[in-house]
């Protein structure tokens, strides 16, 4: 059953509207991107421990990866190889996917809603978030793998919905993709079952070949992951088992769940999100209203799956991600739908409301950019991970100078953000290894090992000072000294240190006794 304003019947809306709205969009987007660019120019953040770690992996290109797939690695490797390897060029790539992705949700809108304001208004919420900001500027695989979703709904709809036979080839090219850049695209299957149990009426539509010649490419596009993993005792399958599992059941994650969600996407746009899972709810799978239905398909089964897994272990923050611009057509278009029959009063307040929750998305995502004048502590600076890495390459870049021999001193650490860090900021980068002294597995240890270098000298770098020397690493060399301390201070406090060691004769490691960990 469809109806309302939102049916087919409904037309594409008034031309002239369109127009504003696609003028307003360009105008956002435009603005957007020139303060992104502006700020990732300013090199005011180092990279990530992540970002790091995905540009080793561009020097490494595989068919797939410990945790992932291997789109991340190939498009760092493209910008890289045509711009240099520089966290700009590494980040452009986040922000030009940024640009994509909102174009393709505003484009969504307007084929969903047949009304442009649907698209422009979900863009403009979401891109103001910290959620969508920080996604914006820090090239991780959420970035690449939200547009091939995005992507991969437009298709959806237009052959779900729309009956263009087409568009499933599109959406099956649109869901391999994304499955390289994140295995959350498989979130598509529960969508498409219960979007098919919801609209028994576009069940006919799957028995076109198009369909079957989609999923054919989608799964074409893993087999050569598929194959990596074969090889490699499926570790990315108990790596992701291995994920959001706790103790035990209890209360206090959910809570940290729902909290997390609510600080990425601020209060009153978090608020607003959940009212649109409700309307999802009642106007989607229970009044099958389209494009309710097929949006809160896409929706709905997201959030309850993390909802769920929170009551056993941690949810990291951005997991849900994917629910959010369906959610946030869902929310523009009940807030559209409603808005011909309110009075003057109510019209004045809802967009109050809409202003309102605009203005503290930009205030929280701006007050995340000046932290180090908010004197947060350490602990609750989301930014902290971002800092002191390029301080970091400095010292042991001169510690290593130092050595006897530097052009046979390589680095060493036993975390792999570290190891990444150093590769990347110090200079000439020298030979970098993650030591595994009990850790869980990583990338480090499907590559050549430490074990290449016997007899080499070493940097050894670990995060944070005050904790003893690991005996296994004082015995994989003749002699060590240190540790030398690096205090990364900002604003006049210190918000992380370092220890570093000079490392004489290296002679090898003892691999773990233990059964590895995932």
């Amino acid at each position: 059953m469809t109806g309302g304003p939102w049916s087919a019947a409904a037309g594409p809306g008034d031309v002239a509207r369109e127009r504003r709205a696609r003028a307003v969009l360009w105008g956002f987007v435009a603005a957007v991107t020139v303060l992104r660019l502006a700020y990732l120019a300013a090199g005011v953040l180092d990279l990530s421990p992540d970002e790091a770690h995905y540009w080793e992996w561009s020097r490494r290109l595989d068919a797939a990866y410990y945790s992932k797939g291997p789109l991340i690695a190939y498009l760092i490797y493209g910008l890289t190889a045509t711009l240099g390897a520089s966290a700009f060029s590494i980040r452009l790539g986040a922000i030009l996917l940024s640009v994509a992705g909102a174009l393709l949700l505003y484009r969504l809108g307007r084929e969903a809603f047949g009304d442009a304001r649907v698209g422009l208004l979900a863009v403009v919420g979401l891109e103001l978030t910290p959620l969508f900001w920080a996604g914006s500027l820090l090239m991780t695989i959420d970035s690449p793998f939200l547009v091939c979703w995005t992507l991969a709904l437009l298709f959806l709809y237009r052959g779900a919905v729309g009956g263009v036979a087409g568009a499933w080839i599109l959406a099956g090219l649109a869901v391999g993709l994304g499955l390289l850049a994140k295995y959350t695209m498989l979130f598509v299957l529960p969508g498409i079952v219960v979007y098919l149990w919801c609209a028994p009426e576009a069940r006919r539509r799957l028995r076109h070949p198009a369909s079957w010649v989609g999923a054919a490419l989608a799964l074409g596009l893993l087999v050569p992951v598929l194959v990596w993993n074969l090889r490699h005792g499926w570790v990315t399958a108990r790596h992701v088992a291995s994920q959001g599992r706790g103790a035990g059941l209890g209360w206090e994650e959910p809570l940290a769940f729902l909290g997390s969600q609510v600080g990425v996407l601020t209060p009153v746009v978090a608020a607003i999100l959940g009212w649109a899972a409700w309307r999802a709810l009642r106007d989607g799978l229970i009044g099958r209203r389209e494009p309710y239905r097929f949006l809160a398909a896409f929706a709905l089964p997201i959030l309850a799956f993390y909802a769920l897994l929170s009551v056993q272990g941690k949810i990291q923050a951005n997991w849900p991600a994917a629910a959010y611009p369906p959610l946030a057509l869902i929310a523009a278009g009940a807030l559209l739908e409603r808005r011909p029959a309110l009075g003057a009063a109510a019209r004045r307040a809802q967009t109050a409301l809409l202003v309102g929750a605009g203005a503290v998305a930009l205030a929280v995502t701006a007050l995340g950019h000046a932290t180090d004048l908010l004197g947060l502590p350490p602990g609750l600076d989301p930014t902290t991970r971002l800092k002191g890495w390029r301080e970091l390459g400095g010292a042991v870049a001169a510690a290593r100078g130092e050595m006897p021999a530097p052009e046979r001193t390589f680095l060493l650490s036993d975390r792999y953000q570290v190891t990444s860090e150093l590769a990347f900021y110090v200079p000439d980068r020298p030979p970098a290894y993650n030591v595994n002294l009990g850790r869980r597995l990583n990338q480090y240890d499907f590559w050549e090992g430490p074990g290449a270098r016997l007899g080499w000298d070493a940097i050894y770098v670990e995060d944070g000072v005050g904790r003893p020397l690991d005996t296994r690493v004082a015995a994989a060399f003749e002699r060590i000294e240190g540790p030398s301390v690096l205090e990364v201070r900002r604003g006049g406090r210190v918000v992380r240190a370092f220890a570093i060691y000079r490392a004489y004769g290296f002679r090898g490691v003892a691999a773990p006794s233990a059964t590895p960990r995932y």
